[in-house]
This record gives C-alpha cells, structure tokens and sequence, in this order.
C-alpha cells in the first residue's frame, strides 16, 4: 500500500459519450503527450530565456571581475573557458593585477564566442524538448469539479457526453495516488534564468534540463484556472510512432458515471447496459437548472 501525494480521494475525467463507451468497454484511459492537445500552449510554448543575451557580455565581465577580487580562490571548474579565465587571472592578479582593459581583452573572444553559444544551447533544448521529450511524455488530465459548465462543453461534446468520477486508491497504488495539480500562470516559465545561465557558464553548477521538463508539465495559462485541473504523466523510453497510448483502470477505479443533459438515448442505454458490470460505480442523469446557470444531478 502507498500513500498518495495528496488529500484527495477522487477526480473527475470529462469525456463524449463515444469515449466513455470504449473506456467502459475495454478498461483502459488513453494518455496523450502535449503534442495532440488540443490548446497549442499547453505545454508546447516557452522554453525562452528571461533575459537579454545582448546584456550578457557586461554581467559576465562583472562577474569576472568579483570573482577575480576574491580573497580565496574561487571554486569554479577550469574545464569551462570562463572558469578556466578567472581561475588563471585570480592566481595572477598579485603580480600582475587585472586592470579592466586587460580583463575585456582577454575576455573579448569567449564572449563572442558565448552569444553563438547561447543561441545553440536554447535551440537544442528546445528541439530536444519538441522532438524527444514530449512524444515520449504521456498525460492524463482529470478535474476536482464535475459540474463545470464550460468543462462540460468543451470537453464532454456540449453536454452530449459524460463526466467519469474516478477513485484514488491508495492499496492498489493506482496512477492518481501521485497526481499534482496544474500551475496556472499568465505567461510561460522562462527555460532558466541569467543567475543560473551565468552558473552554467562559470561552472558553478550544471543545469538540469529534465528538471525543467517535468517542472513544465504542469504549468499553463491562467485562462484556463477554471480548470481546476490535475495531471499524472509517464515518460516512455523511447519515442513511439503513436503519440497516445493506453493504462489500464483498476477493476473498482470507476466511482461514478455523471451522464450530460443532451446524452442521445441510444447512447445512455449503451452506457447504463455496460455500466451494469460495475456494480460499485453510481450514475447520475444531468440536468438543467431552472432558476440557475447550474446542473443538477439525480441518481439513475
């Protein structure tokens, strides 16, 4: 038995009809990579740096210039050029000291050197993460809401289709035990920021793309709070022709079936026959509100 990452105990999959046919049919969810979402910026934007690489050149020789005044020598790799700089104009500074022209000088031709670089390195994360990363991510989006409107319009083919109220099961260790919620935020998170970049290059530290990566499946525009959305991921270990693929459900995962107020009748029979085989999952017939912008829920 695990315990899950979280207090919830159930979430909720918007789906059509046709959908939630095959998902009760066969047992099986499907999870997609980004690629075939349907928003275009839902993890498929960004990886943009947040800041000015034509600035780069005076923070790098600032930097250059605090290092070299330290007392102690500082702990930087040599096997990065500008490690390699400041750490050979620290061990001679007492003798020939390291007045700022000579500094630009010999700094000069890494910088040059440096915006080419720069530009490389953002294009190959960026490939890396288009043509590696996400074909290989598998996504599964559940809501802690099953009444949404919107959800239900966008997501369940305008109230046609069905809401899935799925359990979080702690002693089968089911995939949402470790679901984490969706970050909404009003613009892209930058790749990595000018403290860590100018890290990268000195050889403070390494930067860790794939934390990044991760980080990033959960984030996405502030438009789309309302959501309320949740997210479980796996990452396959090689990329495969489908962008989508198949995860079993847990033979008592299904808590309750929510039917949408527009549901055809041929489809609803459909669905009550199959859900006959799941005696523990509850059903719901959705319906409109009189007085307010609501649905109501009845036992079927």
């Amino acid at each position: 038995m695990s315990y899950p990452e979280h207090d919830k105990s159930s979430f909720f999959k918007y789906t059509s009809a046709s959908s939630a046919i095959k998902i009760l049919e066969t047992s099986k969810v499907i999870y997609r990579s980004p690629r075939e979402f349907n928003d275009p910026f839902d993890v498929q934007s960004g990886l943009h740096f947040d800041f000015d690489v034509e600035s780069m050149p005076d923070q790098i020789l600032s930097r250059i210039e605090k290092l070299v005044s330290l007392k102690d020598r500082p702990e930087l790799s040599t096997a990065e050029p500008f490690g390699e700089l400041v750490i050979r104009m620290w061990e001679k500074k007492s003798t020939h000291g390291f007045p700022k022209e000579k500094l630009r000088e010999l700094a000069r031709p890494l910088l040059v050197l440096l915006k080419e670089q720069t530009a490389l390195f953002q294009k190959q994360y960026q490939d890396a993460w288009w043509n590696q990363f996400l074909p290989r991510l598998r996504v599964f989006s559940v809501s802690e809401a099953h009444d949404n409107l919107l959800m239900w319009s966008h997501y369940s083919k305008d109230h046609t289709g069905v809401v899935f109220e799925f359990r979080v099961l702690p002693q089968e260790d089911n995939p949402l035990c470790v679901a984490k919620p969706v970050q909404y935020c009003k613009n892209p998170p930058a790749l990595f920021s000018e403290r860590e970049w100018l890290d990268e290059i000195f050889g403070v530290r390494e930067l860790d793309g794939s934390a990044f990566y991760f980080r990033y499946a959960y984030i996405k525009s502030d438009v789309s709070a309302y959501e309320r959305e949740w997210r479980v991921w796996d990452l396959l270990p090689q990329v495969e022709e489908k962008l989508h693929s198949y995860y079993d459900l847990r033979p008592n995962e299904i808590a309750a079936v929510y039917l949408g107020c527009r549901i055809s009748s041929d489809e609803k029979a459909t669905l009550l026959r199959l859900l006959s085989e799941h005696p523990n999952a509850k059903v719901f017939q959705a319906r409109r509100a009189l007085d307010e912008f609501r649905l109501d829920f009845s036992a079927v």
